[in-house]
């Protein structure tokens, strides 16, 4: 099954007039301006605090129609030490769609013919809804002094009072330019704003006890995939502890050690799709990954976000109270239904973490010094 890579770029020219970008951190851009998602309903279970956005992927589909114009987001808490729960304390994701016909867009035939040629933009009269100075989110409430700045919740806006608009806000209706101090505290509130682009992976076998030259990942050298300088006695080591599932997973991404985002899902294909998981434990079972909440379908696997992105996100790596994962599996309702009280229908979002036995402990120590810092590092191996 063919599966889409994303890397993270530069933003350009071009991105700031997408209306469906697939991008990293930022602000998100949503797809219905005028119903940006509240906060309260992606309040983080450890801190009380609102997520931030950590990524968001166009994927439209053709079934049903109202999945023609599809977002999908991921929030996550932007206190490290909050990720110490469980994912679902501290993380969430949402799919919003529109129908082709809708009262938001309208199509914009540059030359009249070609149908590649289409562009979509803002219909007429289409009023964006006012959003949050920090993050984005849906902007409900306001400075009670000059009634200019907007802000999803009240940690907001005490952050925004303490970041510089105390010095800013003047009262009755009237406020000073933001400074450059203030703007920099503000971008230090989300993630760096990254585009998002694709490409096909090679082909490559994709059975589950094979890897990808279709080879037995039971034998695979530990020396020709070391993860660090292999002695004789690391070999030993590796031959005992590391796992198949870290071995298919390291040989797989070393092909295209950037990507940031595995995309999996075929409409109308009869193949499920599977996750390149990160470890043989820890793996997501059914009990993890419920039924969608508004229609009752099955949900499925989608994509999948690699630890290269936390490369992308401005974190102290050296911090153990930083943010880490393996990789991050996102399932979406397999009829990709919609709702008449919501434009935010959420789906699942489960962890895996490198497992410190599946990858061998005398590997971590000799590379590192202690078993911690691999994850975060995980960049920097030699794959």
């Amino acid at each position: 099954m063919a599966t889409t890579l994303g890397y993270a770029e530069p933003i350009d020219a071009e991105f700031a007039n997408d209306p469906f970008p697939s991008k990293v951190g930022g602000k998100p851009r949503w797809l219905d301006p005028t119903c940006p998602l509240e906060a309260d309903r992606i309040v983080c279970d450890e801190c009380s605090k609102p997520m931030v956005l950590l990524m968001q992927l166009s994927a439209p589909e053709d079934d049903p129609p109202e999945a023609f114009h599809r977002m999908l987001y991921v929030f996550i808490c932007h206190n490290g030490i909050c990720h110490k729960a469980g994912a679902k304390r501290c993380m969430r994701a949402f799919r919003s769609q529109l129908p082709e016909e809708n009262a938001v867009y309208v199509e914009d035939n540059i030359d009249g013919e070609d149908e590649d040629d289409i562009e979509w933009v803002m219909a007429e009269g289409v009023v964006r809804a006012p959003v949050c100075v920090v993050c984005g989110l849906l902007g409900n409430k306001a400075c009670s002094k000059c009634h200019k700045r907007r802000y999803c919740s009240r940690s907001h806006q005490i952050a925004d009072w303490d970041a510089g608009h105390k010095a800013q806000c003047c009262g009755d209706n009237q406020i000073k330019p933001e400074s450059t101090q203030h703007l920099r505290k503000l971008q230090r509130m989300i993630y760096p704003e990254h585009v998002i682009v694709s490409e096909e992976e090679p082909e490559c076998g994709d059975s589950d006890d094979e890897d990808d030259d279709g080879e037995d990942t039971e034998n695979i050298n530990p020396e020709s995939q070391a993860v660090v300088p292999v002695t004789k006695e690391r070999v030993e080591d590796s031959e005992v502890e590391v796992d198949p599932a870290f071995m298919k997973f390291q040989k797989r991404i070393q092909k295209n050690p950037d990507q940031v985002l595995r995309y999996a899902r075929i409409p109308d294909s009869d193949e499920t799709a599977k996750p390149l998981f990160v470890s043989d434990s820890d793996q997501p079972q059914a009990k993890d990954i419920s039924n969608c909440a508004n229609c009752g379908a099955t949900r499925e696997f989608e994509f999948q976000i690699m630890p290269q992105m936390i490369n992308y996100l401005s974190i102290d790596s050296v911090d153990p109270n930083s943010i880490d994962w393996g990789t991050l599996l996102v399932y979406t309702c397999s009829r990709n239904c919609s709702s008449s009280s919501t434009r935010y229908i959420e789906e699942v979002i489960c962890r895996q973490q490198f497992s410190s036995h599946g990858i061998g402990q005398k590997y971590m120590r000799a590379y590192h010094g202690d078993e911690t810092a691999f994850t975060k590092q995980f960049d920097s191996l030699d794959i």
